[in-house]
């Protein structure tokens, strides 16, 4: 039963010690082998992780458990050594312990998965949080005692609690991209998960920019329908809206349809869609950004990070390529007078959606970099994707294009260097690599 005691949840201390050995021998032999207690004395004396202990409102320590991320994978989180004070035992505290765990987890965006190894006089608890047996050794811990090894999908547990009204019939992970973990709930709803601190911070004003455009460009984007875009908030930040059918235009894609008709068409759906969204007032939604907007002055300091965190990394002939690449764009600064407009930001393949049944672009994903800035970064990443001759294309329906190819070509330069830098600074090595490996082989 349920007890009325106020718990609350602290960080290990070591004084803390001799309390939670205490907490660990009143669980022996049901719930810990005694040959195990080594174990968690040498884990006390190196916390690979964060470690809590639970307090009852005379400070005596009732209960502890902590949490560390997988050295092997880096979206994965490993439940350690959770124990209750053992007349505490269905008394809603071990419920606690383990919710606010799952909290502070669900709080750091790179993880999405849970794991823990328990025995069979546990696991049932745990799957009351959602919990997946994965495997079961025989008195993997002692004679008598299994090891049980769970597993609990977070993102699909996040779902569970914020959205009740939707039942979750099937889930399907889908590919994540680069900034995202994405979840294809009943084949109908894609629900879009933020991996790193700065698409937390962005999901309000993304949402925000979605709102605004839906019904002002010529595709279909994201309506977002459930949504958690408070990156304050203790749930982990989300958007969830109906599936747009179609797959990613990648350029291989668009080589198999062959038909230039087709291709142009796709071309004109495009240049379209960019048109119309460059042309969306933002001025209420984004005044304070286009106030203080500054193009040449945002492109040096990122030259700035690549200078300090990417040259160690790039060949003699790379850093001196980068070099007269951004210092030509940043002299253009006195006679070049950058307009801003509402940019999608992050143009690639992978955003934009083909249904082949129609043979049209059927609509455009992951507006996380929408925002402010300079029309030529869309136009960059489309001649980036499918190269010169659908550029051609592009120019054809809009002729003012033209204008903007001195710095089309600058931006389309730094996209390389922009993955590598990205991958640096989180944490991400495919990323870093695929964009140092590009830039070197660049000169």
């Amino acid at each position: 039963m349920l007890d009325s005691t106020s718990y609350r949840l602290r960080a290990y201390r070591n004084e803390d010690r001799e309390a939670c050995l205490a907490l660990f021998d009143g669980n022996v032999p049901k719930y810990f082998a005694i040959e195990e207690r080594q174990d968690f004395v040498s884990f006390l004396e190196k916390l690979p992780g964060p470690y809590f202990v639970m307090v009852n409102e005379q400070e005596e320590v009732v209960a502890c458990g902590g949490y560390a991320t997988s050295e092997k994978n880096r979206e994965l989180a490993v439940l350690c050594w959770g124990m209750v004070r053992r007349d505490l035992h269905r008394h809603g505290v071990g419920t606690q312990l383990l919710e606010e765990r799952l909290r502070l987890i669900a709080a750091e965006p790179h993880l999405s998965i849970v794991m823990i190894e328990t025995s069979q006089h546990s696991c049932g608890f745990f799957e009351r949080f959602g919990f997946m047996v994965k495997r079961v050794v025989p008195n993997g811990f002692a004679q008598g005692l299994d090891l049980v090894e769970m597993k609990l999908e977070l993102l699909t547990q996040v779902v569970r609690t914020s959205c009740p009204e939707l039942a979750l019939n099937t889930v399907e992970p889908i590919n994540a991209g680069q900034n995202s973990y994405i979840l294809l709930i009943n084949s109908e709803w894609v629900f879009r998960f933020p991996k790193y601190e700065a698409g937390v911070r962005q999901l309000s004003r993304e949402a925000a920019i979605l709102d605004l455009i839906a019904d002002r460009v010529p595709l279909e984007v994201p309506r977002p329908v459930y949504r958690n875009a408070d990156a304050s908030a203790s749930a982990r930040p989300f958007i969830g809206y109906r599936k747009i059918e179609g797959e990613p235009l990648d350029a291989e894609l668009l080589q198999q349809i062959g038909d230039e008709v087709i291709v142009r068409r796709l071309a004109g759906q495009l240049a379209e869609f960019l048109r119309e969204l460059h042309r969306v007032n933002t001025d209420e939604l984004l005044l304070e950004e286009r106030q203080n907007y500054n193009a040449y002055a945002e492109w040096a300091e990122l030259y700035e990070r690549i200078q300090t965190k990417l040259y160690p990394h790039l060949k003699p002939d790379a850093r001196k390529w980068t070099e007269q690449h951004f210092q030509a764009f940043l002299a253009s600064e006195a006679g070049t007078r950058i307009v801003p407009t509402l940019i999608h930001g992050d143009f690639g393949t992978t955003n934009i959606l083909y249904d082949a049944t129609s043979q049209q672009i059927s609509g455009i994903l992951d507006f996380g970099s929408a925002g402010l800035g300079d029309p030529a970064v869309d136009y960059a990443a489309l001649r980036a994707s499918y190269g010169e001759h659908f550029f051609q294309f592009l120019v054809n329906e809009n002729p003012q294009l033209s204008a903007l190819m001195d710095r089309v070509l600058f931006y389309q330069g730094t996209f390389a260097l922009q993955e590598a830098l990205f991958g640096l600074e989180n944490g991400d090595e495919e990323a870093f690599r695929a964009g140092i490996d590009a830039a070197n082989a660049r000169v």
